[in-house]
């Protein structure tokens, strides 16, 4: 077989097989690229430099909200840390809140411990203003580290996250999380797909370019928080770790992905919709705070790859009953397209554990029509829904409006 017929019959045809090309290849090389920094250069290359004698004190943030699973072991395991001098801050919007008990019971006989309540945002997301509100509560520590109450920190977490601290020239560090499906509902094996596909993405863009950062597990230098005027940025803006991103990246600051810090869980979205709604929320702050990569890259890629997807049962369909070749139509390029996806979610388990593998790898495509639509439905919209809360935002990313379940402003 030709080149020439891989390519197809029209200048159309051939875009697209190149599209394919750079982006099966682009995936896959990603995908690699973390295997290789999480299983060796990190490990080998990064951390020796880094020493662990660095041991400042630091407060952990953990804003709550309602019950998610296995909250009770979770908050726990910010307790458990093999680290001399810290301090924890969990925060919660209202005395009312579900979380309170089991804070307060966890709290006892604990005195590094404290609780803070927040009350109503009106100027920016609600966890937003809850940190801020546990900033207040803080001993006067080194290091700040922020994390998110769904996940079950190892005895190691806070002094792995904190490690690359001890050079100056790191501003930020960076978890992750890692999702195991153990039903391996199509719902769950859709949000676990997601979540590899932002990982691989984390990884790249925060070796490469200073910036992928989770609000799941964070650390940053008190002196660098309070230089940056992170806490200025957080009372507008509707999310904390993007809009830590953007200041990162404004200032040509160094990240660095701790991959001792992924956290796992089972505590996945049940449903395709809630991955979809939850995915669009993602792509919403990268819309709001990266709008260069949301406008001019994000968009872009996810209408060619919605093109290949549909190319293939076209293709198909139009060689068995319009009298033309399946290669002639564009069927070259779907076909690159979908065996470079193969191949790159077949590096997945190298990453970490993934059940009903075989399932997950049949279910890919559908998993990326998925993801597209959240993408797609960022365009015509500049408001964000998180947790039943709705915040308008202007140009800026800033927040100009909040509206509450049973309101009307």
């Amino acid at each position: 077989m030709e080149i020439n017929q891989l390519l197809g019959n029209s200048i159309f045809t051939k875009v697209l097989f190149f599209s394919a090309l750079a982006i099966a290849a682009g995936d896959f090389l990603a995908t690699l690229f973390t295997i290789v920094y999480q299983r060796y250069w990190y490990n080998r290359v990064m951390k020796p430099k880094f020493g662990d004698n660095f041991s400042p004190k630091c407060s952990i943030f953990v804003p709550c909200k309602g019950i998610p699973k296995d909250l009770g072991n979770n908050l726990k395991g910010f307790l458990k840390q093999d680290y001399a001098d810290y301090e924890v801050v969990f925060v919660v919007e209202s005395e009312k809140d579900p979380a309170v008990p089991t804070i307060k019971s966890i709290m006892e006989g604990n005195a590094n411990v404290k609780l803070a309540i927040a009350g109503l945002s009106t100027t920016c997301a609600q966890k937003n203003y809850n940190l801020l509100a546990a900033l207040r509560c803080a001993s006067d520590s080194e290091v700040y580290v922020f994390a998110d109450s769904d996940i079950c920190p190892d005895g190691k977490w806070l002094k792995e996250i904190i490690m690359p601290l001890a050079d100056s020239r790191v501003t930020v560090t960076s978890g992750f999380r890692w999702l195991n499906a153990p039903k391996g509902t199509i719902g769950e094996l859709t949000h676990s797909y997601v979540n590899v596909f932002m990982y691989v993405l984390f990884s790249v863009a925060c070796f490469f370019g200073g910036v992928g950062l989770w609000g799941g597990s964070m650390a940053i230098r008190k002196k660098d928080f309070d230089e940056l005027e992170v806490a200025q940025k957080w009372s507008r803006t509707v999310v904390d770790d993007m809009s830590l991103s953007q200041i990162v990246m404004k200032k040509s600051r160094k990240a660095v992905l701790i991959p001792p810090c992924i956290t796992h869980t089972d505590d996945l979205l049940q449903t395709v919709r809630g991955t979809v709604t939850w995915f669009e929320r993602q792509i919403m702050f990268l819309k709001a705070y990266q709008k260069p990569l949301w406008f001019f890259l994000a968009m872009p890629i996810s209408l060619v790859v919605l093109a290949l997807i549909l190319l293939l049962p076209v293709s198909i369909i139009a060689s068995m009953s319009a009298g033309k070749t399946f290669l002639g139509i564009g069927g070259g390029a779907a076909l690159v397209f979908y065996i470079g996806e193969l191949l790159t979610v077949s590096l997945y388990p190298f990453l970490g554990s993934m059940r009903k593998f075989p399932k997950f790898l049949i279910l890919q495509p559908y998993m990326r029509l998925a993801q597209l639509l959240s993408c797609f439905r960022t365009l015509m919209t500049n408001t964000i829904t998180w947790a039943g809360i709705k915040y308008k935002l202007d140009f800026s990313g800033d927040v100009a409006s909040i509206e509450r379940p049973g309101t009307d402003c």
